[in-house]
């Protein structure tokens, strides 16, 4: 990794931000009460244009221009334009300038982006946004990765926003993270979904909430740290129970979605202990790097059979 650029500012930072959608015009708006120097650019459209109007600004459609003098640039566009943009961008950055990055593209478009900045490639920061703007605004948690994200976090925290940024990430991290969470949570909420479901259809459900009240006895890494310590050697067993719970399911005339996954997880696992010629360890983390050794042999194999 390169070695840590300094962005060395003094006073208040003047801003560029690229993109008037809805997390651009939140940004936009606390910088302006900030008093940070701003310059916004954006493609046409009749909702920038409101936004404009709202905020009192003018939106240069020349984005060269627009990023040309700034100490932080933040590219507030969406996911499919990031590469057209940084080509744009990448040859007028002011010498020492921010390039944040907070689309919500996957991390090889990050990365390939961050490369368009060539010998500048540091100034490029991942930035990814871990909640709800339209409900925290400049307090909506950041999560920043790269060479220069705790100069970026500094910077930013200064004016109001919350960014977390640690040393000696790379770019990618802050995206990977990002869709990570997205895994957990969103299959958190498929599965309470399809579980409420099939509650409700028994008038059931204050009595289910009820028996998870042990949920909230313990934080949330506990709970992760008990999953990974005995998944591989009870999989078998959750498997059958998974079953019955999937018939109960397909009875209530509901279709199993989030079941099926969960059964197909269990089976995976348990074929997989099934096939080890040692019986996998007891220790979370151990558990944990086992089942993925594991998981990739098999795909390997899978593969090679192909083949």
């Amino acid at each position: 990794m390169p070695a840590r650029q300094s962005l060395t500012m003094t006073g208040t930072p003047s801003v560029a931000l690229v993109g008037l959608g809805e997390v651009g015009t939140s940004f936009a708006g606390a910088l302006l009460e900030q008093g940070v120097d701003l310059k916004v650019a954006s493609r046409a459209s009749p909702r920038a244009a409101a936004s404009a109007r709202r905020l009192g600004i003018d939106i240069d459609e020349n984005i060269e221009r627009t990023v040309s003098a700034a100490e932080i640039v933040l590219l507030t566009i969406t996911g499919d334009g990031l590469s057209d943009v940084v080509a744009r961008i990448a040859p007028v950055l002011k010498e020492r300038a921010i390039l944040a990055d907070l689309t919500a593209a996957d991390p090889p478009h990050v990365i390939a982006a961050a490369d368009m900045l060539g010998k500048n490639r540091a100034r490029f920061v991942d930035v990814a946004i871990m909640g709800a703007v339209s409900l925290h605004g400049i307090r909506t948690p950041l999560l920043a990765s790269g060479t220069m994200a705790t100069d970026f976090a500094t910077t930013m925290d200064a004016l109001g926003f919350s960014v977390s940024a640690r040393e000696g990430s790379a770019v990618g991290d802050a995206s990977s993270l990002k869709l990570l969470r997205s895994l957990f949570a969103k299959g958190l909420d498929a599965l309470v979904v399809e579980s409420m479901l099939a509650a409700e259809a028994l008038g059931l459900r204050q009595d289910l909430i009820a028996l998870l009240s042990d949920f909230d006895q313990r934080p949330l890494r506990d709970h992760i740290d008990m999953y990974l310590r005995t998944h591989p050697p009870h999989a078998g067993r959750r498997l059958v129970e998974m079953k019955l719970a999937e018939a109960q399911l397909t009875s209530l005339g509901l279709k199993s979605l989030t079941t099926r996954a969960t059964i197909d997880r269990y089976r995976q696992t348990t074929d997989l202990v099934r096939e080890a010629s040692k019986v996998p360890p007891a220790d979370a983390l151990a558990a944990l790097q086992w089942l993925l050794a594991a998981e990739l042999a098999a795909a390997g194999k899978s593969k090679s059979n192909k083949n």
